[in-house]
């Protein structure tokens, strides 16, 4: 067996090209500076318990100590007194239990990023440049040797150090010249994004990612067909990273669609854009649903996809027909209420109390959907999705002939459908044919699917 070892050097996400953190790649995953006022008790936490254990050293051996002293023989009168092994007993234990809580701390900090204090008032450390645990001895140690060392030169040097450092931070992040000797970095976990939330952590890393190439580039809707030059009609057939890797059609292919009387690579069966269908509204929990009015898609060969997979007890479902219906004018979206006879029946039921009908020819859902050419008639719906788990165009749910189908649009997180308590994997671009009671989801979030 031949072992391989990979010493390329990590890609560190949120630098700039002098390999320096930049905060606005922080603020866009969540994470939030930690108040000073915070930060300020939970200093005084730790303070307090570093007082409670030297409690037996200040009521015990100190006052022992100053008394024995104004006897020429220190030693034999506090022997005199039978108080000199109660005097060894309280300095030891409370030495042994302040090196203890130290070292605790210290270890905690640095693999944690948090302290008593800092899990008291929600505040945790990160690396600045990694957003990761600090490390133990430059994150943890050299940070507080800084600290401790400002104490060699009475009240200026902690006044300088603690409370007037963080004040010259040009990036205005609360850093002193401790946290800079440590490379720390003080974010607020109560409020903002916990870092060492591995799966959140790990979703604001993707969709920061996403959006960064979604600014840098326009990608193309999975339903665009795209012929590549030189090559015969384009087929998708599996997806990389968000994207399409399509396949040119075959001779085989040719000599069918000639036998056929259709010509695949031919222009006219090219879909023409069509402007984006007005967002449909999305019912808060306990509202009547709003229902999508259905348009008329434009002419063309509609979403390629592949066939409906059938789940376990589902009902055969047609494949939508390739050639869409003449050309008509779209209807804009309205409100209706339960008793309206034109209130579509598919409803879904978001985990947050919000409610989305079906009406039409289908919909977009994401949080920010976008229309590609072959969206003509899908109604788009926006999404509130704090976690970001979900793409921006994530879902396509189509109705055809009676049937209502779900399709993955190369999402991030991907999407499933759990039918009787057993989860189905949704591959983009392969439609599933639901009934009413799946679940669908979302990313992180859930829908039950109401039909009827």
């Amino acid at each position: 067996m031949i072992w391989e070892i990979d010493d390329s050097a990590r890609a560190v996400e949120g630098l700039d090209g002098r390999g320096r953190p930049m905060p606005e790649y922080a603020a866009t995953l969540g994470l939030r500076r930690a108040p000073f006022g915070r930060r300020v008790l939970s200093t005084s936490i730790e303070l307090g318990i570093l007082l409670v254990l030297q409690l037996p050293v200040l009521l015990i051996t100190l006052p022992a100590l100053l008394s024995a002293t104004a006897s020429p023989d220190a030693a034999a009168a506090l022997a005199d007194t039978g108080r000199l092994g109660l005097v060894i007993a309280c300095g030891a234990a409370s030495a042994a239990l302040t090196t203890a809580f130290v070292v605790v701390q210290l270890v905690l900090h640095g693999r944690k990023g948090v302290t008593v204090g800092k899990a008291a008032t929600g505040i945790r450390s990160v690396n600045v440049r990694t957003l990761e645990r600090p490390g133990f001895w430059r994150g943890a140690v050299l940070r507080y040797l800084v600290l401790y060392g400002s104490f060699l030169v009475p009240l200026v040097g902690p006044v300088l150090v603690i409370a007037c450092s963080p004040l010259f931070d040009p990036e205005r992040r609360g850093r002193g010249w401790a946290d800079l000797a440590g490379a720390t970095w003080f974010v607020d976990a109560r409020d903002g994004l916990n870092p060492y939330d591995v799966k959140r952590m790990r979703i604001a890393r993707k969709t920061a990612a996403t959006d960064l190439a979604d600014d840098r580039s326009e990608l193309r809707s999975l339903a665009t067909s795209a012929t590549p030059p030189g090559t015969g009609a384009y087929i998708p057939v599996t997806r990389s990273s968000g994207g399409v890797v399509g396949a040119p059609r075959t001779d085989a292919y040719a000599a069918t669609a000639e036998a056929s009387g259709t010509d695949a690579a031919s222009p006219a069966s090219a879909s023409a854009p069509a402007p984006a269908p007005a967002p449909a509204a999305v019912t808060p929990a306990g509202a009547a649903p709003a229902a999508i009015a259905p348009t008329a898609p434009s002419s063309g060969p509609g979403i390629p996809w592949t066939p409906p997979r059938l789940l376990p007890d589902a009902s055969p479902a047609p494949a939508p027909a390739l050639a869409g219906p003449p050309d008509a004018p779209a209807t804009p979206a309205r409100q209706s209420s339960p008793a309206d006879p034109a209130t579509p029946g598919v409803v879904l039921e978001f985990d947050n109390g919000a409610r989305i009908a079906l009406a039409g020819s289908g919909i977009l859902i994401g949080r920010d959907p976008a229309a590609g050419p072959g969206d003509a008639g899908l109604a788009l719906v926006p999404l509130d999705d704090p976690s970001k788990s979900i793409s921006k165009t994530h879902l396509a749910l189509l109705r055809t002939d009676g049937s209502i189908i779900a399709i993955d649009r190369a999402s991030t997180n991907g999407s499933a459908v759990i039918r009787d308590g057993v989860e189905h994997a949704l591959p983009p671009g392969q439609g599933i044919a639901v009934r009413s009671g799946d679940t669908l989801l979302l990313g992180e979030r859930r829908a039950r699917v109401r039909i009827g």
